[in-house]
């Protein structure tokens, strides 16, 4: 499941504190601005029975190609507007692989923004939903030490058709922000309504602590199949329909990043009501070391099943018992890489990623093909190129 910065000038500049990048460049000059960012991937699966696709599409490395550019490769440019000191607008246009198997533009931002005073604003349209802490700018490759965010953590994003408002405020030394933020979401996959985030974050000197908690409810096509529960089973087959069930999503996130190396973590879990959708607590750490131009580093994630994979007996057609064995994606990871700024706004990565895959899970592999055995550890070699303009 997949739920689908401001400056990127900042972005461009360096790798400092995280929470500096956000959605596009300002200029001072002129009512409007025009920025971009892309990257150009690539990534290998040993696994050759199904695809390794971190967020999105049909089909990614491994079955359908051994090597991959689907599941990185993007291009968005971005427009900002200044109106006048309090009122400015943000379009931004991105063309990356879809669940249609297609690279469609797709409208990624589409706001108005007010600020009331330099401590309170407010957006209006469709803006990233703040969920996790680097969700502003988790698309923008160069603004990250990583070829991707983790996908233990990151596979869920969604842009919000909706509004927000975000209060700054400081606390001594203590530099404070609280985003709330609803809206609705139809990510072709799935559709969500009446989401509500409520996001906070607090900077100290060269630390960062971020959390969020929402609550949404989601519709996503079930199997037909589930047509089967019929009479006495009826009650059984609408439980496990996810028909506008309600769901939770909470993030919790911590960064320490004095300039010269950095560590970070997030942790996160989904639950809601039971259904054929998996609830999960995910965690990853990551640290390196900014030497020169070089930025080597390491991460460690995980993905943990927190519900059933099977109800038994209760199901004497079999067909929810066989949804639910496909919701277990439980697996470990540990990724070495480096990155490379060899030349202003280019950033060249390489890593390379194990999977340890426990019993019983596919690894969180999709295209699944017969002959495909769950449970089968396997190995990810990335490149890729960020750039930002």
């Amino acid at each position: 499941m997949r739920f689908r910065p401001s400056a990127l000038a900042l972005a461009m500049a360096s790798l400092l504190p995280f929470s500096a990048f956000a959605q596009g460049a300002q200029s001072d000059e002129g009512m409007f601005s025009f920025s971009g960012y892309g990257t150009l991937g690539a990534v290998h699966n040993s696994e050759d029975r199904a695809d390794f696709v971190p967020t999105q599409g049909p089909a990614g490395a491994g079955y359908t190609n051994a090597w991959s550019t689907t599941p990185d490769t993007r291009l968005a440019a971005q427009v900002d507007a200044r109106f006048t000191d309090n009122f400015s607008a943000v379009v931004q246009v991105i063309s990356e692989y879809d669940y249609e198997g297609s690279y469609k533009p797709q409208v990624e931002l589409a706001h108005v923004k007010y600020a009331f005073t330099p401590a309170l604003q407010v957006r209006a349209g469709r803006f990233t939903a703040p969920i996790f802490m680097l969700s502003e700018y988790r698309k923008v490759g160069y603004a990250m030490p990583w070829v991707r965010p983790p996908v233990e953590v990151y596979d869920l994003a969604v842009s919000l058709d909706g509004a927000d408002a975000t209060y700054k405020f400081n606390l001594g030394d203590v530099a404070l922000s609280v985003q709330l933020a609803a809206g609705d979401a139809d990510e072709g996959t799935f559709e969500v309504h009446d989401a509500r985030t409520l996001a906070l974050r607090a900077e100290f000197g060269s630390s960062t602590l971020f959390g969020s908690y929402s609550q949404t409810k989601i519709d996503a096509p079930t199997t037909p199949l589930l047509a089967l529960y019929q009479g006495p089973l009826a009650a059984l087959g609408a439980q496990y329909a996810v028909d506008g069930d309600d769901l939770e999503f909470t993030s919790f996130g911590y960064a320490f990043d004095p300039g010269s190396w950095f560590l970070r973590g997030e942790v996160t879990r989904i639950t809601g009501e039971d259904n054929l959708l998996a609830k999960n607590t995910n965690a990853y750490i990551s640290g390196g070391i900014r030497t020169g131009a070089f930025t080597p580093y390491m991460t460690l994630a995980q993905v943990h099943l927190d519900s059933d994979t099977s109800i038994g007996a209760r199901d004497p057609i079999g067909v929810i018992n066989a949804g639910l064995s496909t919701t277990n994606a439980n697996q470990k990871s540990i990724t070495l890489g480096t990155r490379w700024d060899f030349h202003e706004n280019l950033a060249l990565k390489a890593e390379y990623a194990h999977v340890d895959v426990p019993a019983g899970s596919t690894g969180g592999l999709v295209n699944r093909q017969p002959g495909f055995v769950t449970g089968q550890d396997y190995d990810l070699l990335s490149i890729s190129l960020d750039f930002v303009f």
